[in-house]
């Protein structure tokens, strides 16, 4: 799974024209509000959880292209009759982001970008009512996960950045069962503070 990930970021550089400026590299990382979405999602609360890592910049002048390389965790939780069940899905993301930015001082930015996303655990659990517990929930949930990604940014000139995304998941969460697919997505709000290395 991770040596497909990286495929991809390579990929993405690889694809980048010749003329393109040098590239920059950082960091980031923040938090995630997940939920479900769908028809066959319900109406589940919201459920905070952990994003971070490495980004590479690729300057086209007018334009960047920013491939990511993140550890991103999702999922949901709802509580009926006093017992609070939570997911939890962890994933190694691939968004690769097309930004416009403006200004030079102060450099606000906007993006959009597809995301690829490979499960790499996923644990259901119940507390409250006198349950207690968890469960390894993975093989009942696909290994893949698209999303469309959209975002701002604002980079200050210490190479400090910060930025709200919201990434729509496409792909269904529960494997097919006897023929039926349920119409759960993920939909996750990150916020997220970055810096420049390069």
């Amino acid at each position: 799974m991770k040596r497909t990930a990286i495929l991809l970021l390579a990929a993405a550089i690889a694809a980048a024209p010749a003329w393109a400026l040098l590239p920059s590299f950082g960091v980031k990382g923040g938090i995630n509000m997940a939920t479900y979405t769908g028809s066959d999602a319900g109406s589940p609360d919201m459920k905070m959880g952990g994003v971070g890592g490495a980004f590479l910049t690729l300057d086209l002048i007018a334009l960047k292209i920013q491939p990511e390389l993140l550890f991103s965790q999702k999922g949901a939780k709802e509580t009926i009759s006093g017992v609070t069940l939570s997911t939890t899905q962890n994933y190694l993301e691939v968004p690769v982001l097309l930004k416009y930015s403006f200004g030079a001082i102060i450099v606000p930015s906007v993006y959009v970008g597809p995301s690829f996303g490979m499960l790499m655990s996923a644990t259901a659990t119940a507390s409250g009512g006198g349950v207690s517990g968890s469960t390894d929930i993975k093989n009942y949930l696909n290994g893949t996960d698209v999303g469309l990604v959209i975002g701002a940014e604002v980079k200050t000139p210490m190479k400090l950045s910060i930025e709200a995304r919201y990434n729509l998941g496409l792909s269904k969460v529960p494997k097919e069962v006897l023929g039926v697919q349920s119409d759960v997505k993920n939909s996750t709000i990150s916020v997220m503070l970055g810096y420049s290395l390069l």
